[in-house]
């Protein structure tokens, strides 16, 4: 690329810039790699959750994205992690179409296998969560989530302890609406005109490594497993071999 982007990160459900300014920014700033990852709450009516915000629809991150970036000076390559991932697919069928990473996404058929299983796997919490749709209750209570249930879902059994009871002390409300968006099916536009770089965790029990295959697959792209990693494979000690993959991409 013959002008330098900035690097969009786009953070995943009930998470928040925290997954990257902990790791991935510092990194390409010390780098000289201008970054930028917005709060996707941004969008929420007010800070805390509530019945309007359960019905807060992934239209309405999606449109403030677009707004944000198209009053923003570009190339932007968009870096989405989980449900941030389909935001950025959603942007560069908007003509956002610079470069996109995308990890841990969802895939072209959907995710909707990983709800039966986590129904089936923990009924009460997931009635529950289901009841009063707040997908925080699927995980603990909010504001105090399960640090096994986050290791499980979120990183891998290698994760340390510090990780894992960060990640459950930081884990936010979200939207149903959001997360409902998240899991559906995902299909990939027949030419999107967008380099394009598929990453997850080779232990994520949400997207598993056949899935991300099929997600690379559709964007003509190679996966990148990164081993010892779950879902969010850049937090941690993953986070650097997230980067190396960025920047071999971007730069090589």
């Amino acid at each position: 690329m013959k002008a330098t982007p900035t690097l969009v990160f786009i953070h995943g459900a009930g998470l928040g810039p925290w997954t990257w300014t902990q790791g991935l920014v510092p990194h390409f700033e010390a780098a000289g790699v201008r970054c930028f990852a917005p709060d996707l709450h941004e969008v929420w009516s007010a800070p805390r959750w509530s019945e309007a915000v359960s019905r807060l629809p992934l239209e309405r991150c999606i449109d403030r994205l677009d707004t944000l970036l198209r009053d923003s000076p570009g190339p932007h390559i968009l870096v989405g992690h989980g449900v941030g991932a389909r935001i950025a697919q959603a942007l560069v069928e908007r003509g956002h179409r610079d470069g996109v990473v995308l990890i841990a996404p969802t895939p072209p058929a959907g995710l909707m296998p990983v709800v039966r299983r986590l129904a089936l796997q923990w009924p009460l919490a997931f009635a529950r969560m289901r009841l009063a749709r707040r997908p925080a209750l699927l995980l603990g209570e909010p504001g105090q989530a399960n640090v096994a249930r986050v290791r499980e879902l979120l990183l891998c059994p290698q994760a340390s302890e510090a990780i894992a009871s960060e990640v459950a002390s930081r884990l936010r409300d979200e939207s149903f609406e959001v997360c409902r968006a998240w899991f559906a099916p995902n299909p990939v536009p027949p030419s999107t005109g967008a380099a394009a770089l598929v990453i997850g965790g080779r232990e994520d029990r949400l997207v598993s490594a056949d899935r991300l295959r099929h997600t690379a697959a559709a964007w003509r792209a190679t996966a990148h497993l990164v081993p010892r990693a779950g879902h969010c494979p850049m937090l941690g000690e993953s986070a650097i071999t997230v980067a190396r993959h960025i920047e071999r991409w971007l730069f090589d």
